[in-house]
């Protein structure tokens, strides 16, 4: 709590303050230096600079001449000063002058709120969603053009042969996800879904990548079903919209009420729609 000091008080104060010497100065502002509030620390100061000041000019015009020291006319006691009311906070409440914020230790309560507690909108922990699944496409993709170019050093993105690797495309989330986890599981704080909803976003982006195959090759290889054709397309469609809206709505505030879990309310979806379409 701020000590709050009177313009009255401060009068009075200025006036002892400029009865002491020099050395009842520097103790005075000693004791004072705790003081919450600037304003008795600005007035001994002010003095102290005051005296020095003119110390320092009288030197200056005596320094090549020989004087009599001039005695000093005796200050009189002041024993109101004793009776001078200091304020000084608690340690509890002040803390060290020199203390910097950025040596703060994070304490074990910090680390499980932050692990354990998900801002919305969660836009953090989306981008860093969407930096895990670039990563793992990213790695793949450069390593089928490495294969390539190194069979042919004029081979291009046209001779990856997409179609026989399509079937296998679906499980690099997974395994996207399962490295992100490995490079950050020393980490002392982690975004909230690799904590919590690494499963759920797992599912349904194996889902949602599955179903973007089905448009690039014409076949649909879901859970329990294949098929070809406009059923496929349609079971694609429908499962690309579920999984793109259960993948926003874990990082921004979609609907409250079907907050996802585990995601296994996307492959009951799934197994609806494929068993409508038969």
């Amino acid at each position: 709590m701020t000590t709050k000091f009177t313009e009255e008080y401060l009068k009075g104060y200025k006036e002892q303050i400029c009865k002491l010497p020099l050395d009842e100065l520097y103790e005075v502002l000693d004791i004072i230096r705790k003081d919450d509030s600037p304003e008795r620390q600005n007035i001994v100061k002010a003095r102290i600079a005051e005296i020095e000041d003119e110390e320092n000019e009288t030197d200056a015009e005596h320094n090549f001449a020989q004087f009599e020291t001039i005695p000093k006319q005796p200050i009189e006691s002041n024993p109101d000063l004793n009776d001078i009311q200091i304020s000084v906070p608690s340690s509890e409440q002040a803390p060290p002058e020199n203390e910097d914020p950025s040596n703060h230790e994070i304490t074990q309560e910090e680390i499980d709120s932050y692990n354990n507690t998900q801002p919305m909108p969660d836009s953090d922990g989306c981008v860093s969603f969407i930096l895990c699944m670039a990563t793992g496409f990213g790695i793949v993709l450069f390593t089928l053009v490495g294969f390539s170019m190194g069979a042919n050093r004029s081979a291009g993105f046209h001779d990856l042969k997409l179609i026989t690797i399509l079937p296998y495309i679906k499980y690099i989330p997974i395994g996207a996800i399962l490295l992100f986890c490995f490079f950050t599981k020393n980490n002392i704080v982690r975004d909230y879904w690799l904590n919590h909803l690494k499963f759920a976003l797992g599912i349904a982006s194996v889902l949602a990548v599955n179903a973007i195959t089905t448009f690039i090759s014409g076949t649909y290889s879901g859970i329990y079903r294949c098929c070809s054709g406009t059923p496929a397309y349609i079971i694609a469609a429908g499962i690309l919209f579920f999984s793109i809206l259960f993948i926003l709505n874990t990082f921004f505030t979609i609907n409250k009420k079907i907050r996802p879990k585990n995601g296994l309310t996307l492959i009951a979806l799934a197994l609806i729609l494929e068993t409508a379409l038969r």
